[in-house]
């Protein structure tokens, strides 16, 4: 996840990625998806989708987050709530519900389509290595879910891990064909206990401040490797009073990996042992260039 306090695209933009042109598509928190190309245009992709027959006005994208580049050239980009303002996370995060959901556009016809709903704050977003399926962070509920998007299983979903000891955020490749997922806090006992009861989250929020039950484990840097299968391979933690807290995005680049964080001033570099030292994420999506 990238940030940046101001921006020429007039929003905050988030997750991002090099397509195969060259150009950037990026993910502007209250705007929707943007392309940024080499001659260093700003032009808007996908700002809306056809409305549902919601109370909700859903037709607009409130909150763009993270992004993948099919091979088709379809972009799966994550809109985390359809009810609140990118400034009222805290408010969804307490809401509990299946707010998110996840865009597929297509640049061949310019449609905006919503393909995955009711998802607990949709937030990372990963087109999987053999291109069959996406894979999307629910942050809230601590979970990854997977939408097959080709082959047989087109249009299943179905959760891919449940149950990670914190809430995950963006995800991204790595060069020995795994993933890398950033948890961008650590689970609160008392949030996990609110979100099952209804009247004790009332009477928590009116008399008990927000530090004391849920921003003491979101400044807790933790990253976690899996597999295809789900299976987690490794985890990477910070220190408890470390330079990366609230780690949001991680992604791999020659043999390192690049951290960042949405309210962390610096970018953190990890050297991989054993990672390919002649890798890149563009070349692993598009090939070398011509």
């Amino acid at each position: 996840m990238c940030f940046r306090r101001s921006s020429p695209l007039g929003g905050r933009p988030l997750g991002l990625q090099v397509d195969k042109d060259g150009s950037i598509v990026v993910c502007v928190a209250g705007m929707g998806l943007y392309r940024l190309t080499k001659a260093r245009e700003i032009l808007p992709l996908s700002v809306q989708t056809n409305r549902s027959f919601s109370i909700i006005d859903d037709s607009r994208v409130r909150y763009a987050d993270d992004m993948d580049i099919a091979p088709d050239q379809k972009i799966y980009y994550s809109d985390p709530t359809k009810r609140y303002e990118a400034s009222e996370w805290l408010t969804d995060a307490l809401e509990g519900r299946g707010n998110g959901r996840l865009i597929c556009y297509d640049p061949a016809d310019g449609s905006s389509r919503t393909v995955m709903t009711e998802l607990v704050f949709a937030n990372g977003v990963c087109v999987m290595w053999d291109a069959q399926s996406v894979l999307v962070a629910e942050t809230w509920a601590a979970r990854i879910t997977r939408l097959w998007i080709a082959g047989p299983n087109k249009g299943k979903r179905e959760t891919f891990i449940r149950d990670l000891p914190g809430y995950p955020d963006n995800i991204n490749r790595s060069s020995d064909g795994n993933y890398w997922v950033a948890l961008v806090g650590m689970r609160s006992p008392a949030l996990d206990l609110s979100l099952s009861m209804p009247d004790f989250r009332k009477r928590m929020v009116r008399r008990v401040a927000p530090d004391n039950w849920l921003l003491p484990n979101m400044f807790t840097g933790s990253l976690v490797k899996f597999n295809a299968d789900g299976k987690i391979l490794d985890t990477l933690w910070d220190a408890a009073d470390g330079a990366h807290p609230q780690i949001t995005s991680a992604r791999e680049h020659k043999g390192k990996l690049f951290i960042g964080g949405i309210h962390n001033d610096r970018i953190g570099l990890i050297d991989l042992e054993g990672a390919d030292p002649r890798w890149s994420d563009y070349e692993a999506y598009w090939g070398k260039k011509t």
